[in-house]
């Protein structure tokens, strides 16, 4: 018998794929870093599930020629990440609330009458990814680090899951400011900016870094002076490779709360799974190929 290898841990025996196996496709650009097609093909295969995760490099250029070919070729769902998330706004026929609230989407999802169906999960997951480990949102003082995509979409979510206040910390005030002004205006709760480095966070819960600082190869920086962290804090980075940054390892060794980014990442897979596949996949078998992704 002739066998797919999925990962060193997972072989699929070919018989298993066929033309009633499922896919659902990655579009960005650079994609290849990404541990999502492997970690959700597991997934799959560990739940029985006829389906793949296979990733594709578009360019800007080919966005909408991509998309309309994978719904031509009866793909069951396109996760879309930078730069493309909110360029395939213009793609969809309706838009989910959770894309609403945020001006953008990373998942397309291909109605059977034909209309794209826009979403984000992106916030959701990130809530998952902190209620998982006992922090919830609900009456909390939120700092926020960046002032890019990410930055507004976890402000407005969280904004809109209860959060009592924002405040954002970038280097371009006038960037963070139109997050501010944008979260005010849709769900009512005080937002307020400061500059980066950020000071005056004793009055924070929890501190989430959203920018590409401490990201590999640049793991020796943080975008946060470790002096303002205290063991009061969540703090909550983004980031996923390396799974502990500088800015975790030093909010540890202060008795904070850290999360690190994977499980936000995994938490989109297991999304595009339920609304792509119509079906449920571990977390835990996510985030296990995940992490052998990442040590090899």
């Amino acid at each position: 018998m002739l066998f797919l290898l999925i990962s060193q841990t997972l072989l699929v025996p070919l018989d298993y794929l066929n033309a009633r196996t499922r896919v659902i496709a990655l579009i960005g650009d650079p994609i290849s870093h990404s541990v999502s097609p492997r970690a959700q093909s597991f997934a799959l295969a560990q739940s029985d599930i006829n389906a793949l995760c296979l990733a594709f490099p578009v360019k800007s250029d080919a966005l909408a020629q991509a998309i309309r070919g994978a719904q031509s070729l009866n793909m069951r769902g396109v996760m879309v990440t930078i730069p493309h998330k909110e360029a395939v706004l213009s793609l969809c026929d309706e838009l989910h609330p959770s894309a609403r609230l945020v001006g953008a989407v990373n998942f397309l999802e291909f109605r059977s009458d034909g209309t794209i169906c826009g979403h984000s999960s992106d916030g959701w997951a990130a809530l998952r990814s902190l209620e998982d480990k006992g922090v919830r949102i609900g009456g909390t003082r939120v700092a926020i680090l960046g002032g890019g995509g990410s930055a507004r979409s976890l402000a407005l979510t969280f904004a809109d899951a209860g959060a009592a206040h924002i405040t954002l910390y970038n280097r371009t005030i006038e960037r963070a400011q139109i997050i501010a002004d944008e979260v005010q205006t849709r769900t009512g709760v005080p937002a307020l900016v400061s500059p980066l480095p950020a000071s005056g966070l004793s009055d924070s819960d929890i501190i989430i870094n959203t920018t590409s600082v401490g990201m590999t190869p640049d793991i020796n920086s943080s975008p946060l002076d470790a002096d303002a962290i205290e063991a009061k804090h969540t703090v909550f980075d983004i980031v996923y490779n390396p799974l502990e940054t500088r800015l975790l390892r030093e909010a540890k060794e202060r008795g904070a709360k850290v999360v690190n980014g994977l499980d936000m990442v995994l938490w989109t897979n297991v999304y595009a799974a339920q609304i792509g596949l119509n079906a449920q996949i571990k977390i835990e078998d996510l985030r296990a190929e995940a992490l052998r992704a990442l040590h090899n």
